[in-house]
């Protein structure tokens, strides 16, 4: 008695602990806040979608569809309540639910996707946008669009259902591109993280457990053997299986680029690295011309934190170093030796024109900018440390223009510049002026690594009170780097 009492102890265990495919799917009831006639006509075409895709095995239950329309009235709550989706995930054995909601205006139309996992509580993907449009066709495509970067953020691609010595079975068959011959790694979740402000399921902790071969794909399974293993551990129920075959990417690399897993959204941030050459000048006129110029040299760092998928935060920082040297007019000097930096905070609105992220984004951000110009003083010749800053108020748009490439262009400028002299030449400034104008092109050449290349143009100009001075310094550089993004 005791042993039968521990081993239905353990299969409860088991129990707990076993859940379903990520790639098993199932779509919800479409609510649209009014008679439900878009939302249903949404959700046949979204049924219909995801059965003629490869990334999902549709569960559907017609029964308990049936079940849930009985609550019409109420039907929109019950999808949001997390032990009504834990059922419902439990009857239809769907490893995910696909809710979308619609918020129907007279012309417009909000639209809201999640990706809920098995036990009612874990978000595995959240986008929402606003269409100017209540045609069914237009929001179904939307939700096409979304499914699609949803899909290139499953961590795996089949699952171990079956393990006998060294071979095993895998819960995918040909309609998910895998091949005899497909080389595989096997991997078990240790842990998952999620986004401290969106809660949704952002990444997992794996470990590797052993290499192995697929030698024979049947139409909803396949069967591998293990070629090596990594340490001790043996295969399990349940572990991870990521295909890593020569085929398998010879196809993928014929996906279209709105397809592939460069669109995946970034986790949490991005870290930009640059390096930066161009040339940099002061002018002053007034009582006569005079000039400098030379050749400037540095880095930029730029970081950003994603709050949300459209709210933002950024702190940038650059410095330069060279030497000016006498261009126009005379000096004591021929040459002053310069330390510039600058730094930016800012915080920031990301729109989204097509509702996902890696398509065209316009950004508006505001904050502080502080540009400091750190020459070596020579009160002769009328050059010090000289400092503009400010709130800073700028906008910045990208756009695809061929599979991993597009444009940007940025312009930004100080509503308030102050003007700071480290030791007094001119005075008390009359006015001060700022902008910054950059555009150029950006590769993707890994999923979480851009490739840029643009062209910055800096300025900065002082007048002065009681005269007809003015002092402008003005930077024009090359701007190379790699923006990484975690």
């Amino acid at each position: 008695m005791k042993k039968l009492l521990l081993i239905g102890l353990m299969a409860a265990s088991f129990n707990i602990f076993a859940s379903e495919s990520m790639r098993h799917c199932m779509l919800l009831p479409v609510t649209d806040g009014a008679d439900n006639k878009v939302g249903f006509r949404v959700f046949e075409d979204i049924e219909s979608y995801i059965k003629d895709g490869t990334w999902c095995t549709y569960k559907s239950n017609s029964e308990l569809i049936n079940i849930l329309g009985q609550y019409s009235k109420s039907l929109e709550g019950h999808l949001n309540n997390k032990d009504v989706l834990k059922v419902v995930a439990d009857k239809t054995k769907a490893g995910t639910l696909i809710r979308i909601s619609l918020a129907l205006g007279a012309s417009a139309t909000e639209v809201k996707v999640e990706i809920i996992g098995e036990n009612g509580e874990d978000r595995y993907f959240k986008e929402q946008t606003q269409l100017k449009s209540t045609d069914p066709t237009v929001i179904s495509q939307t939700v096409k669009n979304w499914l699609d970067i949803y899909e290139k953020t499953i961590p795996y691609n089949g699952r171990v259902k079956g393990v006998l010595g060294d071979q095993f079975t895998i819960d995918i068959g040909k309609k998910s591109q895998i091949f005899n011959g497909s080389e595989i790694v096997i991997e078990r979740p240790t842990a998952k993280r999620q986004h401290p402000l969106l809660k949704e399921i952002i990444d997992y902790q794996t470990e590797k457990i052993a290499d192995a071969r697929v030698f024979d794909v049947g139409e909803t399974q396949a069967q591998a053997k293990v070629l090596s293993y990594e340490g001790n551990k043996k295969l399990k129920i349940e572990d991870w299986v990521k295909v890593r075959s020569v085929e398998s990417r010879k196809v993928v690399e014929q996906v279209a680029y709105g397809d592939k897993a460069d669109n995946e959204f970034g986790k949490l941030g991005s870290l930009g690295i640059f390096l930066n050459l161009g040339s940099g000048s002061v002018t002053r006129t007034g009582n006569g011309e005079k000039s400098v110029s030379g050749m400037l040299y540095g880095g930029d760092l730029e970081a950003e934190l994603w709050a949300t998928r459209n709210f933002w935060a950024g702190l940038d920082f650059a410095k330069k170093i060279g030497s000016y040297k006498k261009d126009v007019g005379t000096f004591t000097s021929d040459s002053n030796n310069t330390d510039n930096s600058a730094v930016r905070v800012k915080f920031g609105y990301k729109y989204l024109p097509l509702g996902f992220f890696y398509g065209p984004q316009i950004d508006v951000y505001g904050g502080y900018g502080s540009y400091t110009y750190g020459m070596s003083t020579n009160t002769t010749d009328g050059f010090t440390e000289f400092t503009f800053s400010g709130l800073l108020l700028g906008a910045r748009g990208s756009i695809p223009i061929y599979e991993a490439t597009r444009v940007y262009m940025l312009i930004d400028f100080l509503l308030t510049s102050a003007y700071k002299e480290k030791v007094r030449v001119f005075g008390p400034d009359e006015s001060s002026s700022n902008y910054r104008l950059e555009f150029g092109g950006q590769y993707n050449l890994e999923t979480n690594i851009t490739l840029q290349a643009g062209l910055q143009i800096l300025s900065n100009k002082a007048s002065f009170t009681g005269s007809t001075k003015e002092e402008q310094f003005k930077d024009t550089s090359a701007k190379v780097g790699a923006i990484f993004t975690f």
